[in-house]
């Protein structure tokens, strides 16, 4: 059964610097020329691998049915893609967060 939620992992400073007048317009956007974001499933891993030991750091918690834009890709790959700008309706949560002493993430948000 496919979510509804996907996460795109922001810093602090980031998210403050480019949410402007309700819309989330990263500055520098990467592959594709999209906001990548990660599965509820492949989060911890995706943190672990591009986020290693970095600190405050936003789990922006999207719907992807309050999205402007259809996001691109399917369950079982690594990375979606939500366009080039969110409006913060479509996030429902954003979720401050650090890695551990080791430097890693530890996140589980599957359904279980």
């Amino acid at each position: 059964m496919r979510s509804d939620l996907i996460f795109h992992i922001v810093s602090k400073r980031r998210w403050r610097d480019t949410n402007k007048d309700g819309v989330y317009r990263p500055e520098e956007l990467e592959d594709e020329d999209q906001i990548e974001c990660v599965w509820p499933d492949r989060l911890n891993d995706y943190l672990n691998e591009k986020y290693k030991g970095r600190k405050n750091l936003y789990i922006l918690v999207i719907d992807v049915n309050r999205l402007s834009v259809r996001v691109t890709g399917q369950i079982g790959n690594d990375i979606v893609y939500a366009g080039k700008e969110i409006h913060n309706d479509a996030v429902l949560d954003k979720i401050r967060i650090d890695c551990g002493k080791d430097g890693l993430f530890d996140l589980d948000v599957s359904n279980k």
